[in-house]
């Protein structure tokens, strides 16, 4: 079998591609369930999305359902802001969700989640611990996530890479738009916001994504320049042999807990001056292998 490497941009994104198969020690990665991978086809290239319904279900479930009626096929990314989210679906003039609405005669508005509470039972692999925005930040099953004191809530955080539902001012109002961030991680949006997701192959091409008018919060003077949805399809749907088959690095073993350890201790001789023995949850790589 032929491996495919393909070379992420992996400090500012979190997402890196292994440099050599060969060697790989397979215990280390895991094989992500093909019901909840996303196919991103757009106009200039594919991106696969892992999504998390441990922390949105209720998101998943819909992203899901829209995905199978097609709703996103031809849909474009018309909210683009250079260094913070590309946002698509529906227009921003209309009502978020309006299209559907006019198919089926039903909008869903889904719920802030991204929390959860007592979730001890999935292992969190520590990261910073306090955390600028929380008390601690830590992976699980590879997304970037936070807590509070007492270990009682957990959620996901705005890193490069993730996917977040759009909603309207008002809490609760979500119903099919979402974004991915593209620049600096706003973690002022954690909580807030529900993440139902994360780009682990293509970031290369999210970053090819159009940007707006940035003195039009990033909306487009011209449509024709958005960037195109081909089509969205889970990947459970597809036919294997037009599958990729992808692994991603596990974050709960004592090799990844060995990586944050070098991460932060820095023992590189390039680093003449140490930094400070601190970790940005967004500033991880987590490694995925495409074959």
């Amino acid at each position: 079998m032929i491996i495919r490497i393909i070379l992420l941009i992996a400090l500012l994104l979190c997402i890196s591609s292994s440099n050599s198969a060969e060697n790989i020690n397979e215990s280390l990665y895991r094989i992500p369930n093909t019901d909840n991978l996303l196919y991103l086809e757009l106009d200039i290239g594919l991106v696969i999305i892992e999504l998390n319904p441990l922390f949105a279900p209720k998101h998943v479930t819909q992203i899901k359902k829209l995905t199978r009626t097609h709703f996103y096929d031809g849909l474009t990314f018309y909210r683009v802001i250079d260094g913070f989210v590309a946002q698509a679906g529906t227009s921003i003039d209309e009502d978020n969700g309006s299209q559907y609405f006019k198919i089926t005669n039903k909008l869903l508005l889904l719920p802030i989640e991204n929390q959860i509470t007592n979730i001890t039972n999935k292992a969190f692999s520590l990261v910073q611990s306090p955390d600028m925005f929380a008390a601690k930040t830590g992976f699980i099953a590879g997304f970037g996530s936070a807590r509070n004191n007492d270990d009682s809530i957990t959620w996901l955080t705005h890193c490069p890479g993730v996917i977040g539902m759009s909603r309207n001012n008002a809490p609760n109002t979500a119903t099919t738009d979402f974004y991915i961030v593209i620049g600096q991680a706003p973690r002022y949006l954690d909580s807030i916001m529900t993440i139902f997701g994360r780009v682990v192959y293509g970031m290369d091409v999210v970053q090819k994504i159009n940007r707006g008018n940035a003195k039009n919060n990033g909306v487009f003077d011209d449509a024709n320049k958005t960037t195109t949805i081909k089509k969205i399809s889970v990947a459970s749907d597809i036919p294997k042999s037009e599958q990729l088959n992808i692994m991603i690095e596990r974050t709960d073993t004592m090799s990844f807990k060995s990586k944050l350890s070098k991460r932060r201790k820095r023992p590189s001789p390039f680093f003449y001056k140490k930094p400070p023995q601190a970790l940005d949850i967004c500033q991880i790589p987590i490694e995925t292998v495409v074959f």
